[in-house]
């Protein structure tokens, strides 16, 4: 499984290309695209939500809210993905919304894998596992934490940081259910040839 997670000023081209490399990687099947774009004030985040759930719909494809949930409900999307500050905030699901398909929530030990699982969240993301340019000057967590989240719960975990199509099968051998990944399909041209090595659909 993959998931893709948006950053628009990792486009390839310009942000302004943004929404046709959402395209492309909508187009291209993964299990789903989180809308990342975190820095963006509720208004904006909520135009750009429309766009990629029209994006998205059109091709089938799950669009998750990162962060927003009010956004999520609003345009009554199922699928929102929180940090952990903001799920224990919650103090586990939200509420307010009766469509909740899906609450994921970003991990960094296992102690905080074992809460969100056990206050209902049902898939983690769990990172970052190698270095990244998005995390510049932190140290990665590496594949031992990896499998170490991946043993002590039961709901699926994907991983994040540094992904790619070495790294990725990696993670997976390490017990991930799954993987996430951002600046390689943000900046690439062709993203289906990365998505499918990940999607058990044949190259």
């Amino acid at each position: 499984m993959i998931y893709a997670i948006t950053n628009r000023k990792l486009t390839a081209g310009g942000e302004e290309n943004f929404l046709g490399q959402v395209r492309k990687i909508a187009a291209a099947k993964p299990d789903g695209i989180i809308l990342r774009e975190k820095d963006l004030s509720p208004e904006a985040y909520e135009v750009l939500a429309r766009e990629c759930q029209k994006i998205c719909g059109a091709e089938g494809v799950s669009l998750i809210v990162n962060h927003f949930r009010e956004t999520a409900a609003k345009l009554q999307i199922g699928r929102l993905h929180l940090s952990m500050a903001a799920f224990k905030a919650l103090a586990g699901r939200p509420e307010g919304f009766d469509g909740w398909e899906q609450i994921g929530v970003s991990v960094h030990s296992r102690e905080e894998a074992v809460y969100a699982e056990s206050k209902g969240a049902d898939y983690l993301i769990a990172g970052h596992i190698f270095a990244t340019d998005c995390k510049k000057g932190l140290p990665p967590r590496g594949l031992d934490f990896l499998a170490e989240i991946c043993t002590s719960v039961k709901i699926p975990v994907f991983a994040i940081g540094g992904m790619d199509l070495v790294r990725g099968p990696q993670a997976l051998a390490a017990g991930a259910a799954g993987i996430c990944m951002m600046s390689e399909l943000m900046k690439c041209g062709e993203p289906e040839k990365i998505i499918q090595r990940f999607s058990g659909r044949p190259l």
